[in-house]
């Protein structure tokens, strides 16, 4: 094949923390409250004005609390594991991805009763008879394998337990269905480009009816004891989300966001169908997620020394699979990324497979 002429215009395919927007700048970020200490009254009004800000642009119910937690998703995620959960329910474990895996790992080192439903070939668990008392807890969008439930029709309207759902890589690229959802969190590195150094968990009444004081929860992770004060937030994280999120509204919204993701989708299904080189991780169209596209290898490479030309001549950085998963390639397709880019990286891609091939 002929060497490609053009390179993209950004290398970053990450799938997190993703591209930053191109309307972005350190230059534009609101720099008023730097160096200013967090418990002031004007400094909190500014970080519940963005938190506000936030719940409007994902059309949080106002009857659903805002919690900013520390360790990003991570953070948020162990905070509801260790103030939500007990022994007294078994929790139905949905795992289709690595980082559900995770959070099963999680529940099983506190000695909770887990039903682990799991599948990590590319296909989707049974989500058939979830018992209704459970509670349920799962990924929407797997980034490591680029599968999403894509909605929550498997959940029955009456279930009883607390539905419990890590959106990281769902939130700001589906409307989000608050009411099949008791639990909701995520951080802000993904669909956004901002930064990962927070968490948010939405907690619904329901939910919030069974925070309770618990011996031995760690300060930092009690939910009960929330106070984001004493954790002390990041101002200049929380500036660069709040530039993000205006930027991201600029271009409509979930809906004006969404559309871009299955622009750029699009443009990687076509590639892959006419590959010689890889399939589609996930084994049913249905199942993939819109953001990000996850290809395995169908032939044997020098997928190392593949990765690294990518990387050393800045065509694309941070592309390599998951650790954990299959040898393949993992690419954001987020509203933060030019479909043109997106050409032209297949057009390097197909060159590379070509080159690498064993």
């Amino acid at each position: 094949m002929i060497l490609p002429k053009i390179k993209p215009s950004s290398p970053c395919f990450s799938s997190g923390p993703t591209k930053k927007p191109d309307e972005w700048s350190l230059q534009k970020i609101n720099q008023q409250y730097f160096g200013r200490y967090h418990r002031s009254d004007d400094v909190k009004l500014y970080v519940l004005k963005i938190l506000q800000k936030m719940r409007k642009t994902l059309k949080i119910p106002k009857t659903h609390k805002i919690f900013l937690l520390p360790g990003s998703c991570t953070g948020a995620m162990n905070s509801v594991i260790w103030s939500l959960l007990d022994e007294k329910r078994t929790i139905t474990s949905i795992i289709y991805d690595y980082w559900a895996q995770i959070w099963f790992d999680d529940l099983k080192k506190l000695n909770l009763k887990v039903d682990c439903r799991k599948s990590l070939d590319g296909s989707i668990p049974n989500l058939e008879n979830i018992p209704k008392e459970n509670d349920l807890i799962f990924v929407w969008t797997g980034t490591s394998t680029g599968m999403t439930v894509s909605n929550l029709d498997f959940i029955s309207n009456d279930h009883t337990g607390l539905v419990i759902s890590d959106i990281t890589s769902a939130a700001f690229i589906y409307e989000i269905p608050w009411d099949k959802l008791d639990v909701a969190v995520f951080s802000w590195q993904k669909a956004l480009g901002s930064e990962s150094q927070h968490g948010i968990a939405i907690i619904s009444p329901k939910a919030g009816n069974r925070i309770s004081k618990k011996n031995k929860v760690p300060k930092i992770l009690d939910l009960n004891e929330y106070d984001y004060l004493i954790k002390t937030p990041s101002l200049l994280s929380i500036a660069d989300f709040e530039l993000c999120l205006d930027i991201y509204n600029s271009k409509g919204g979930v809906s004006g966001n969404a559309k871009i993701c299955k622009e750029n989708k699009s443009i990687l299904d076509i590639w892959e169908k006419k590959s010689d080189f890889i399939n589609h991780f996930s084994k049913l169209a249905c199942y993939q997620a819109l953001t990000p596209s996850y290809f395995v290898f169908k032939k044997e490479f020098k997928y190392k020394k593949l990765f690294k030309f990518l990387s050393d001549q800045k065509i694309a950085y941070d592309i390599q699979n998951y650790r954990k998963a299959r040898p393949g390639i993992r690419v954001w397709t987020g509203p933060t990324i030019k479909k043109k880019d997106l050409i032209t990286l297949t057009n390097w891609l197909d060159w590379s497979f070509n080159k690498f091939i064993k």
